[in-house]
C-alpha cells in the first residue's frame, strides 16, 4: 500500500565543514490518525536532515555498551553498535524481503579522552530516501555528541556571555574533549540561534521526561515511509512554501535563553569564582618606575575548576537533562538543536 506523505514545520541551512547542511522537517504520512493510534505514540522523535535525502529517527534505548560509554565514558572498545547484534540481523532480514536495503554507517565521536567509532544501520529505498537508526545523542558528521554543543551554548548565556573562552574551557573539561575552543562555541552559538529562529520554537523546552512511542513501535514507521515517500523535489516543491515561519519576541527575552531556559543553573557552575585579592597596608615608599616592555603580551588567568566528584556529578546530571530536552524537542518540533 501506498501511503502518502507531508512535510511539516521548517527548512534552514547551516554551514559545515563539509560545506551546507540543509535540514528540513519530518515526513509523515499523511493521515489524521496518524498520531492518534495510541496516546503513547503521539510524539515521534524523527528528523529529516542531510542532503534533504535522509530521515534520521533518534532511538532512545541504545545498545548496553554504547549506552554505558555514554554514561561513563569508559570503554574498550574501538567500535560500537547502536542496536545489539541479534535484533540488527532480525530487522535487516524483515526489510530485505520487502524490498529495501540496509547498509552500516560509520561515525567517530569524540567523548570522555575516548575515540569511539559508532555503527549504525540506514535502510533504503529504491527512490534514493534512507532513514538511520541514530542514537539520541549523536549529530551527523559532528565529532562530538550533541550534549556537548548544547551545554557550550547554553553555559555561554546562563552565565551571562561572560567569555566564550571561559565556556569552551568549561565545556572541555566536563566532557574531557581537547581541544574544544572558544570558535566552536561561537559557531555553536549561531547554529542554535538560526535552528530556534528557523523552527519557530518561541517558548523554553521541555527537560521532563519524555512521553514518547517505544523504539520498537518507531521501527515499525521504517517500511511505512520508505514504502511510500515521494522524490525529494517532488516534496520540497509541494510543501517547500508551508514550512517557513518566524517566531515573535516574546517579553525581550533572547530565542536561546527562552529556549534553553529549563536546565537547572547550577550546572553552569563548573569554574571556580575567583576570589578578590586584598591590598593590605599599603606601601608608600617612592620607587623608580618599571621599564616595561610593550611587546610582552599579557598573561592570562589560569582556570580554576570544581573537584573532579563535582564535576563528574554534574556531568551525568547534564547528559540526562540534555537526553530529555533533546528527545522532546525531536519530538515536538523534528530538529536538532547543533
Amino acid at each position: 500500500m501506498t501511503i502518502p506523505i507531508q512535510i511539516c514545520h521548517n527548512i534552514f541551512t547551516t554551514k559545515t565543514m563539509a560545506g551546507v547542511r540543509i535540514v528540513m522537517a519530518i515526513v509523515l504520512p499523511k493521515s489524521e490518525n496518524w498520531n492518534n493510534e495510541d496516546k503513547k505514540n503521539n510524539a515521534i522523535p524523527i528528523i529529516y536532515i542531510g542532503s534533504a535525502s535522509e530521515i534520521y529517527f533518534l532511538i532512545k534505548g541504545v545498545n548496553e555498551e554504547l549506552e554505558g560509554f555514554i554514561k561513563t565514558g569508559k570503554t574498550d572498545a574501538n567500535e560500537l553498535h547502536v542496536i545489539n547484534e541479534e535484533q540488527e540481523k532480525a530487522m535487516s532480514s524483515e526489510w530485505s524481503k520487502i524490498g529495501l536495503t540496509v547498509t552500516y554507517r560509520h561515525q567517530k565521536i569524540s567523548f570522555m579522552h575516548h575515540s569511539v567509532t559508532v555503527i549504525y544501520p540506514q535502510i533504503n529505498n529504491t527512490a534514493g530516501v534512507k532513514i538511520s537508526l541514530l542514537p539520541w545523542f549523536m549529530l551527523p558528521d559532528r565529532p562530538y555528541p550533541i550534549f556537548t554543543y548544547i551545554y557550550a551554548v547554553w553555559h555561554y548565556h546562563s552565565t551571562g556571555k561572560k567569555s566564550q573562552r571561559e565556556t569552551a574551557a568549561a565545556t572541555e573539561k566536563l566532557f574531557g574533549i581537547k581541544g574544544f575552543n572558544k570558535s566552536t562555541v561561537s559557531r555553536s552559538i549561531k547554529t542554535m540561534e538560526g535552528i530556534i529562529d528557523m523552527a519557530g520554537i518561541d517558548s523554553a523546552l521541555s527537560v521532563n521526561e519524555p512521553v514518547l512511542a517505544s523504539d520498537e513501535e518507531l521501527l515499525k514507521y521504517v517500511p511505512k515511509i520508505l514504502k511510500g515517500s515521494t522524490t525529494v523535489e517532488e516534496m520540497k516543491k509541494q510543501y517547500g512554501e508551508e514550512v517557513k515561519r518566524l517566531p515573535a519576541p516574546i517579553n525581550g527575552v533572547g530565542p536561546v535563553e527562552r529556549a534553553l531556559n529549563g536546565i537547572p543553573s547550577e550546572y553552569s557552575k563548573v569554574i571556580e569564582e575567583s576570589k578578590p585579592v586584598g591590598r593590605g597596608h599599603s606601601d608608600r615608599r617612592k620607587r623608580p618606575s618599571r621599564a616595561r616592555n610593550k611587546e610582552k603580551k599579557l598573561n592570562q588567568k589560569p582556570v580554576v575548576f570544581i573537584s573532579d566528584a563535582q564535576i563528574k556529578k554534574t556531568r551525568i546530571a547534564f547528559i540526562e537533562t540534555c537526553r530529555r530536552l533533546v528527545l522532546n524537542t525531536a519530538a515536538a518540533y523534528h530538529t536538532y538543536l547543533n
